[in-house]
């Protein structure tokens, strides 16, 4: 199975990231689709890449993105919004196939649900979110080498992407690790009692620490949320 370079590779002044795709081959409980898997800071496109196997069917492709500065993508002296990691991930997609399921992993779920709001439910079909805040906790801002992005990230507060998605119908799974150091027990409380409100949001707390994403340790229970909300592959 071979697909075309995205279109803006014949634009040489542009840099795109560096990516994966390859061809799904899940045997068992799998996406209704083709999947785009995005890792969180420090980890690259290979990080994903077992939820991926096991979760993307035959005759769909999983796509692997290396978000900027990370792997072998282009790292700008600035950019590190969630709106700038989804621009770049926008200018890949154009050659596969879709619509697309997302799986985002710390920051990348951050990135994944801006994707889905900017792109639509014509463009992606659901979102996961694994272990990610979306409120604002300035007191969380460190000023390393990525005080853009934690600016950027800890000073704005983005449950209104998770309103968005409700509004265009993007079903959305949310995981929180129970001793996680990332989403707050109190918004924990406020993820679940958004999905006992309705709509397509649903929000699973399960055992182990933010890390214990890293081990794919969710797999399970994304296959379970495709199970529930999605129709087979097309």
């Amino acid at each position: 199975m071979t697909y075309a370079l995205p279109e803006l590779s014949r634009v040489g002044t542009v840099e795109l990231l560096d990516h994966d795709r390859r061809p799904g081959t899940a045997t068992g409980p799998a996406a209704p689709g083709s999947l785009l898997l995005l890792h969180g800071f420090g980890d690259d496109k290979t990080g994903l890449r077992p939820i991926g196997d096991a979760l993307c069917p035959a005759g769909c492709v999983a796509v692997y993105p290396s978000l900027r500065a990370h792997g072998a993508s282009p790292a700008p002296k600035w950019g590190y919004s969630p709106l700038d990691f989804a621009a770049d991930v926008q200018r890949i997609l154009d050659p596969v196939p879709g619509p697309l399921h997302v799986i985002g992993y710390s920051y990348g779920a951050l990135v994944a649900a801006v994707l889905g709001v900017a792109l639509g439910p014509r463009r992606i079909s659901s979102v996961v979110l694994l272990d990610q805040s979306f409120e604002r906790i300035p007191d969380r801002y460190e000023a390393d080498e990525w005080a853009e992005a934690s600016f950027l990230k800890w000073h704005y507060d983005y449950r209104h992407l998770l309103d968005a998605l409700d509004g265009l119908a993007i079903p959305v799974l949310s995981v929180v690790a129970r001793q996680s150091t990332v989403v707050p027990e109190a918004e924990r409380a406020r993820l679940l009692a958004r999905a006992q409100s309705g709509g397509l949001f649903s929000c699973v707390l399960t055992d182990g620490t933010h890390q214990s994403f890293l081990k794919h340790s969710a797999i399970e229970i994304i296959a379970e949320f495709y199970g529930r909300t999605m129709e087979t592959c097309t």
